[in-house]
């Protein structure tokens, strides 16, 4: 077990600044500065948090073979997920969005009519693909391994645009000025929380705990400060997507 053991193997994102990246062998971010707290919380000690880097592909199959033990890693809730893994409280919502070249006007699906959408595989994002055909009719869905090679398609003009979550998007944008978020709210808003294996209620009930904990310690609005704040450069505000303050109702 976790406590016998003494660590807690947590997968987070390789590459989805601010949330999380990997930068000379050591993850950064603000999933990373949440993981590494809850980690601290259920283990009761400094040590023993172990952060395992994860592609959204991942993240189910190695809650499922017990790779990691708990995944913090951009993972929204959905329906069909939920039949697969437990999810802890939320702690963002995500929007997904559109990003393309700036002044292309390519600002809803049915502008990407005979052109190339970028997807990546196992996200909400190809999800709502697969569930909103319609919308997506004569559009060349072509699916990327991750963030890195959705950019460089884009940056080749080997697609017209990338579909993903809105902080995901807005961050490319914000680094690079070729780029704009042309729609920053396609359907509804979807909550990210903590995962756990199926059925694992201890370790899901010490998530929660922790998360409650952290909120009333002001630990989400320490950290939108030295994360999202510097890297959004405010083009996205703490009250759009933070939800830690619903927690003030646990007292």
């Amino acid at each position: 077990s976790i406590k016998s053991q003494g660590i807690i193997k947590i997968g987070v994102r390789e590459n989805f600044p601010p949330f999380s990246v990997k930068n000379d062998d050591e993850f950064e971010g603000f999933e990373v500065l949440l993981a590494k707290e809850i980690g601290k919380k259920i283990l009761k000690k400094d040590d023993g948090v172990i952060l395992v880097g994860v592609d959204a592909k991942d993240r189910i199959p190695m809650l499922k073979d017990g790779s990691v033990d708990l995944m913090i890693a951009m993972f929204a809730i959905t329906e069909e997920r939920e039949k697969e893994v437990d999810f802890s409280l939320p702690y963002l919502l995500s929007y997904m969005a559109i990003l393309a070249p700036k002044d292309s006007n390519l600002t809803k699906f049915s502008d990407f009519r005979d052109k190339r959408l970028l997807v990546i595989p196992g996200t909400t994002s190809i999800e709502y693909v697969n569930n909103n055909q319609k919308l997506f009719d004569k559009v060349e869905v072509v699916e990327c391994e991750n963030q890195n090679s959705c950019v460089d398609m884009l940056n080749m003009q080997d697609a017209n645009g990338y579909f993903h979550v809105m902080f995901s998007l807005a961050g490319i944008a914000a680094e690079d000025g070729r780029y704009e978020v042309t729609n920053k709210a396609v359907g509804d808003p979807s909550p990210t929380a903590a995962a756990v294996a199926k059925g694992n209620k201890g370790l899901l009930d010490a998530v929660n705990k922790a998360i409650i904990e952290l909120s009333k310690e002001g630990f989400f609005k320490r950290a939108y400060e030295e994360t999202f704040k510097i890297y959004f450069k405010d083009s996205i505000k703490k009250e759009n997507f933070l939800v830690d303050d619903i927690y003030n109702i646990f007292g």
